[in-house]
């Protein structure tokens, strides 16, 4: 028997989303939290509590601004924390999305100009407002995390990179993740790869995404949903939209499942074990959870790949 991660993304999938699944499913939040400690994100702290979407419970996993102290993802003012004062706030860029992570568009920013700034320290660069994939690249791997975790999170960082400088025409070189949204999406993908890993299953699939509908606003205007990062992100995954209106798949989301999903496909039949449910910010009239289901399945099962 193989051992199987299975997410159910039928309302869509953010990087909280994502981590707070997984620490319902079995991670171990102290573990996680290690890691992001061995980070040395001065102030940023990680945290999970149960919370009830449309009678259903789930896990929210927050990230905690350490100027605000409160979670990146807590409503203010009809915003969300996420937005860090950048329109593209991912699990909603016109703040009625799944206001979940924070991954990348509104913290990619495309400068020429500042394209040395990778040279500097990463992490005590208090006058810098931009960081490269390289000075990410750099506070991860000097963290001391276990090597897959940190091969899996600058996989999955490079992927949001490699995303948003296609969709704008510019290099790898000139992405550059915003100061505050860089650090907020570093804990999120670093948590996301160090619950992973502590789950020891043998492959992950996961079901067509249900992107949601309607626009997003962005620092570059009124956008569709999804957003283009995300729709690149996305090439060739079953997607879906229904009614409900707003950003249900985001970057950060989106990435992660690129990532460490063998393939799309309904759920196979399985033996399952455990289940659990990662809560987004939002309500949207259906249950805001992505689903995590482990569970057992025959070697000679191969999902069928939806067309």
């Amino acid at each position: 028997m193989k051992k199987i991660l299975y997410f159910d993304a039928s309302s869509g999938v953010s990087g909280d989303m994502f981590v707070g699944a997984l620490i319902d499913a079995g991670a171990d939040i102290e573990i996680i939290r290690n890691h992001i400690d061995s980070l040395g994100l001065d102030g940023f702290s990680i945290r999970a509590r149960k919370v009830s979407k449309s009678g259903l419970m789930g896990t929210k996993f927050d990230v905690i601004d350490p100027e605000t102290g409160r979670d990146v993802d807590a409503p203010e003012d009809n915003h969300h924390g996420h937005n860090h004062g950048h329109d593209h706030n991912e699990h909603g860029h016109d703040h009625n999305g799944h206001g979940h992570d924070h991954g990348h568009g509104q913290h990619l920013h495309n400068h020429g100009h500042e394209h040395g700034d990778h040279h500097d320290h990463p992490i005590n660069t208090p006058k810098k407002h931009h960081r490269s994939l390289w000075d990410i690249g750099s506070i991860i791997c000097k963290s001391g995390l276990p090597q897959p975790v940190i091969d899996d999170a600058i996989a999955v960082f490079k992927l949001i990179a490699i995303a948003e400088s296609k969709v704008h025409g510019t290099t790898l070189e000139e992405v550059h993740f915003h100061e505050v949204g860089a650090l907020d999406c570093i804990v999120d993908i670093v948590s996301a790869a160090s619950a992973f890993h502590q789950l020891n299953v043998d492959e992950a699939w996961c079901s067509p995404i249900h992107v949601g509908s309607g626009t997003v606003r962005c620092a570059h205007g009124l956008l569709p949903v999804p957003a283009p990062a995300t729709m690149e992100l996305l090439h060739e995954v079953p997607i879906y939209s229904t009614e409900v209106k707003g950003e249900l798949a985001t970057p950060t989301g989106a990435a992660l499942v690129r990532h460490f999903c063998k393939g799309f496909a309904p759920m196979p039949q399985m033996i399952v074990e455990k289940v659990g449910y990662g809560a987004g910010s939002k309500d949207f009239g259906i249950p805001n959870l992505f689903r995590a289901t482990i569970g057992k399945i025959d070697e000679s099962i191969v999902p069928q790949t939806t067309p």
